[in-house]
């Protein structure tokens, strides 16, 4: 009786051993679940076991991606705010995350370096990047050649799971910080938790999963593009289909008269409605703002509104794409109008004047094969002609591009292009420019 005993008793303690050894794997490996941690031994020894053969960044993350894997050159899409914080089209595995020992927490440090060479046949205004919208227009002549290296970013993020649905929190820095100088800049800096989001990026306005590939780091002038710091809530309203409301930073950019101060009654209200599916995407967003002035004890100000409609569809091997945008006193939203004070501008009698702008793009995406890809761009942007402006106030601009890309492996790409621009004032004087440019990149995870 007493074998009988000491038997069952070397058992228990060769399975406690057993269990411990286990669990110290897991911790070095990946995060033990909850569920795990709580099962029956059997259960928890199943459970341990299939958590060392997924990747560590699909252990705590609800994956539920519905659009077509696509990469581009200039990755607009990894630090967007999806439902569910979803895994993005250029990064459907989530590689690079390493899991922290002894916490249900993810990091991943990414970005990538970019360099790029440009050639300028007539002077286009800025030598990085081709803002249409700096073109001169005085007809002068020069040629210039230009290399450098802003592009290159940084990346940091955390995933994990919470009680309240996937936490997910990303930090992006550029070095387009200076004018004509490198300096560091944040893009991005905001959390989600489920489908609750805080922070800095992109308006819920924007619609970057629909933008061109461009190896210039602009883009078309009538993208509805700006970041900005923001409150919003993500609701899954059925298959494939989400609806957005977002509270965001508003920002009176408004020509003023002399001694004037700008003022935000309110802040900007976003709505955007969206579907997914394996073809694509379709975003249907507005925009509500409050534009506003102080002069001395007297403020006033406008209520705008602007309206925008962006998707990109995937045609076999193929991507199109094509974004409008169309409102009063939206003018920050687009690339090319933004900062420069044309939401408004000032009546002799002092009242608030919003301004009319619209523009957009289409775009096309041909795959030749799995390294060999080009696109074909075309787009622009019109603020209405008023004669409160100056004359040589913006009146309109023209972008266009086409290049070729050689994929070469997942981390390293190489490409050509060709753009072309076109600046117009309200007097109608315009300029052009032509620019070559090269690109090469190397990502850090892929």
């Amino acid at each position: 009786m007493l074998e009988s005993a000491l038997a069952e008793m070397k058992a228990r303690l060769d399975d406690m051993e057993t269990r411990k050894a286990s669990d110290s794997d897991a911790g070095y490996g990946a995060p033990v679940s909850p569920v795990a941690r709580n099962a029956p031994p059997v259960e928890a020894s199943a459970a341990l076991a299939k958590a060392k053969t997924i990747p560590a960044a699909r252990l705590s993350i609800t994956q539920t991606r519905r659009l077509p894997d696509r990469n581009t050159i200039g990755d607009e899409m990894t630090g967007v705010a999806r439902p569910d914080t979803a895994a993005p089209p250029n990064d459907p595995e989530l590689k690079g995350f390493i899991a922290i020992p002894g916490t249900d927490s993810m990091i991943r440090i990414g970005g990538f370096a970019k360099i790029n060479a440009m050639y300028d046949f007539s002077p286009a205004g800025n030598s990085d990047k081709l803002v249409t919208a700096t073109i001169p227009t005085d007809g002068a002549r020069g040629r210039n050649a230009n290399l450098d290296a802003n592009a290159t970013r940084f990346s940091f993020e955390v995933r994990r799971p919470s009680s309240l649905g996937p936490l997910r929190f990303y930090l992006e820095n550029d070095f387009y910080g200076g004018s004509g100088v490198t300096a560091f800049r944040l893009r991005q800096a905001h959390g989600q938790v489920g489908n609750l989001y805080g922070g800095y990026g992109y308006s819920a306005f924007t619609d970057s999963d629909a933008f061109p590939e461009t190896l210039d780091d602009e883009g078309p002038g009538g993208e509805a593009l700006l970041r900005v710091a923001a409150l919003r809530k993500i609701w899954k309203v059925g298959k494939g289909l989400t609806a957005t409301i977002s509270i965001e930073d508003p920002s009176s950019d408004i020509s003023l008269p002399d001694g004037a101060t700008t003022e935000q009654p309110m802040p900007d209200i976003v709505g955007a409605l969206r579907i997914e599916r394996a073809w694509g995407h379709v975003q249907a967003s507005f925009v509500g703002r409050s534009i506003g002035y102080r002069l001395g004890r007297d403020d006033q100000s406008k209520t705008a509104m602007g309206f925008s409609l962006a998707g990109l569809g995937k045609v076999g091997r193929d991507f199109v794409m094509a974004s409008f945008t169309y409102g009063n006193g939206i003018a920050r939203h687009f690339n090319d109008l933004g900062g420069r004070g044309y939401d408004a501008v000032v009546a002799p009698d002092g009242q608030v004047h919003t301004l009319k702008a619209y523009g957009g793009y289409a775009g096309y995406t041909r795959h030749w094969d799995t390294r060999w890809r080009s696109s074909l761009i075309g787009g622009g942007v019109v603020l209405e002609r008023d004669d409160l402006l100056p004359s040589t106030a913006f009146r309109s601009s023209t972008y266009g591009a086409a290049n070729l890309i050689f994929q070469a492996s997942p981390s390293f790409s190489f490409g050509l292009e060709t753009l072309y621009g076109r600046h117009e004032l309200q007097n109608r004087q315009s300029g052009d420019v032509v620019r070559l440019q090269t690109s090469l990149k190397y990502d850090f995870v892929r």
